[in-house]
């Protein structure tokens, strides 16, 4: 047992000690300093301590307070340090007890220098703990190696996202500092390595993240440190943000403040190799049923490629609007809350986007400033060029209505297309975010008109075979919500000295894999010369009536249909058709006639008269069920003649493989002859 003589002295220097230091720094002074009196300080650095054990009821100061305090210390240097609850507002609330324990390997108190080096652990968390004061100034340093940070889940308080993590690695330097006059600062050093945590509503997440940070802080402002940084690796999701690092590093710098309902971010600078700039502040609330993100940003930056390949890409998939080629430059500042933009300052600089991948578009030059909601800033977009798939629209400019999220024309927009014109009436979109939608895809709305555009310059961009004439129609209303395009009301196309109608048009993942169409479409009244002129099919004078009905269309190839063309009831007499029509016609009903038409006398003969003729193919499965103008049991009449010689034209064969006429008609339209068993 030691004598109480040193008991005594070690119990005179902590007194000494506390009053000298008035623990004026409450959070860690007090802690350190009520550790004096039971294990620091042994008397001139003796090989052995004194046995002590130490209680009390309370330690106050100011707002810390500590109950039901029990420590002990042995003579090999073991101690242990008991609380029943520690508590400081803002910091440590209504905490349960904690146990420290360890062991001191080094101490010493000579020449006013008072120094010692311990290793503590309290549960499963383990750190190498050193103290020095001399001449009036004070260092303590606390130091973690490869501690697993599931070991602070579930710590009174520390912020609730810390349960998120599901595991990690932490290396760490706390240093507090205070010199003679009192200024005191607190620094802490620490890499994360692999680290990952999950959010119960999935909305935020990180995998493999590797960083590196410094906190800088003072007694006073504990609870909003300074905190600079880097991400280095890993991967990051923050709601409908995502990042993989391995492209390259993040650095950041934040001042954050938390309380048991929210999490506030200040001072926000994040800044990734010229590709991101921003800075802001944001706003956690997580005391309601979900999270909730709000920021101010005072300034963003995004300069492409860069910023599209590491920020924009993963999200963009979804509206695949992957694989996009971008330069320029995006700046914006505003407000973002709830997943929503609510306001902002936009400014778009030569900004170029490409889809390389898929081919569907191209913007080039696309200048503009927007001020969504201020309807007395003019907002303008310009750009030199706009191609859709082959279809060159040219330059351009217009201003525009822009409320948060959406983006609307403010008068109407003609573009010169394809030797006519595309007068957009209305256009407007709805972004993602956007304060009334709450899809993931944007969202458009467009009425147009449409004046005489060349029909072979338009076939010939969509590699069609060549028509000609000229298109001319209106689309009253087409709408693209939740990637879902359904046109309103009836889009008209003056075709073929005729009128096409389609309605009920409705595509599924117009941009997207594997889209689907829907549609009724009606012709009335088409001249069949130029019809078949343009397939070179053969001329056949003459006009017809048809429709496509219930079509059902999957990555654009039919899938089912009803199809008619016909002679209109409406016309009389006989109309002519070539030796080439009739052989195709023939051909394509899987007749007869084609023997006919080489005998002598009908060789006499290039054209003939017909009266009427009709060809339906109800498709399904692959298989076309044929139809004509008339029927019996063996065979359907696809066209009657008149006249002489007389060609009257059936098909056999009622059910037909669909891609072996589909093949036939193509064959037709570039000109080649046709064959089709019986």
């Amino acid at each position: 047992m030691p004598n109480e003589s040193c008991v005594s002295a070690h119990y005179s220097i902590a007194e000494k000690m506390l009053r000298a230091s008035g623990c004026r720094h409450l959070r860690l002074r007090c802690l350190l300093f009520s550790l004096l009196p039971w294990a620091l300080f042994p008397a001139l650095a003796v090989a052995s301590y004194p046995n002590i054990r130490f209680m009390a009821e309370s330690i106050e100061h100011d707002s810390f307070r500590a109950e039901n305090i029990r420590g002990e210390l042995d003579p090999e240097g073991r101690f242990r340090l008991d609380a029943g609850q520690v508590s400081v507002p803002g910091v440590l609330e209504d905490t349960a007890g904690i146990s420290v324990q360890g062991v001191i390997d080094e101490a010493s108190f000579q020449q006013g220098r008072v120094a010692f080096r311990s290793r503590i652990q309290s549960g499963v968390f383990k750190a190498v703990f050193e103290f020095v004061r001399q001449e009036g100034a004070l260092s303590a340093a606390l130091n973690i190696s490869q501690q697993d940070l599931l070991a602070f889940t579930g710590l009174a308080g520390l912020p609730p996202q810390m349960n998120w993590v599901t595991r990690g690695i932490l290396d760490a330097g706390v240093v507090y500092r205070e010199d003679s006059g009192g200024l005191a600062e607190l620094v802490l050093q620490m890499e994360v390595a692999g680290l990952g945590f999950d959010s119960p509503d999935g909305r935020f997440a990180g995998e493999a993240l590797a960083l590196e940070a410094t906190v800088s802080a003072s007694p006073e402002t504990w609870n909003a440190p300074v905190i600079t940084g880097s991400i280095t690796g890993g991967e990051l999701l923050l709601d409908d943000f995502y990042r993989d690092f391995s492209g390259g590093k993040l650095d950041f710098a934040f001042r954050p403040q938390w309380d048991q309902s929210r999490l506030e971010l200040g001072s926000i600078a994040l800044t990734d190799n010229g590709a991101l700039n921003v800075e802001g502040r944001a706003e956690l609330s997580f005391g309601g049923k979900e999270n909730v993100w709000t920021a101010e940003i005072s300034r963003l930056e995004l300069n492409f490629p860069g910023a599209y390949e590491r920020y924009m890409e993963p999200a963009a998939t979804s509206w695949t609007l992957d694989g996009l080629g971008l330069t320029g430059r995006v700046s914006w500042s505003g407000q973002w809350a709830g997943g929503k933009f609510r306001s902002g300052d936009l400014r778009i600089s030569d900004l170029s986007i490409v889809d390389i991948l898929r081919h569907r578009f191209a913007f080039t030059g696309l200048d503009a400033h927007m001020r969504p909601g201020d309807h007395g800033f003019d907002s303008k977009l310009s750009w030199r060029g706009l191609l859709l798939g082959r279809i060159n629209l040219g330059a351009g400019k217009v201003n525009l209505d822009s409320e948060p999220g959406k983006l609307a024309i403010l008068s109407p927009l003609s573009l010169d297309v394809l030797g006519g014109r595309v007068n957009l009436r209305e256009l407007a979109v709805l972004l993602p975010g956007a304060a009334a939608d709450e899809d993931i895809e944007p969202d458009i709305h467009v009425k147009a008109d449409i004046e005489n555009v060349d029909m072979q310059q338009l076939t010939a961009a969509l590699d069609w075979p060549s028509f000609s004439g000229k298109l001319s129609g209106e689309i009253p209303g087409v709408s693209i919500d939740d990637g879902v395009l359904d046109l309103e009301g009836r889009i008209r196309v003056n075709v073929f000295d005729g009128v096409i109608f389609m309605e009920d048009v409705r595509v599924e993942r117009p941009f997207g894999v594997l889209p689907s169409l829907a549609a009724n479409v009606e012709a009335d009244n088409l001249d069949l010369e130029q019809l078949t002129g343009t397939f070179s099919f053969g001329r056949i004078s003459g006009r017809i009536d048809g429709y496509v009905r219930n079509l059902r269309m999957l990555d654009w190839k039919p899938v089912a249909f009803d199809a008619w063309m016909g002679t209109p009831d409406s016309q009389k007499g006989s109309n002519d058709i070539s030796r080439r029509a009739v052989n195709h016609l023939t051909t394509l009903g899987g007749g007869r006639a084609t023997t006919a038409l080489t005998s002598p006398v009908m060789r006499l003969f290039n054209n003939f008269s017909y009266k009427r003729l009709g060809l339906g193919c109800r498709m399904q499965n692959n298989v076309c069920e044929i139809r004509g103008v008339s029927e019996d049991d063996v065979s359907v009449l696809i066209m009657e003649g008149a006249g002489v010689p007389k060609i009257t034209i059936r098909a056999f064969n009622r059910r037909v493989d669909w891609p072996q006429l589909l093949a036939q008609l193509v064959a037709a339209s570039e000109g080649e002859g046709v064959r089709v068993g019986d």
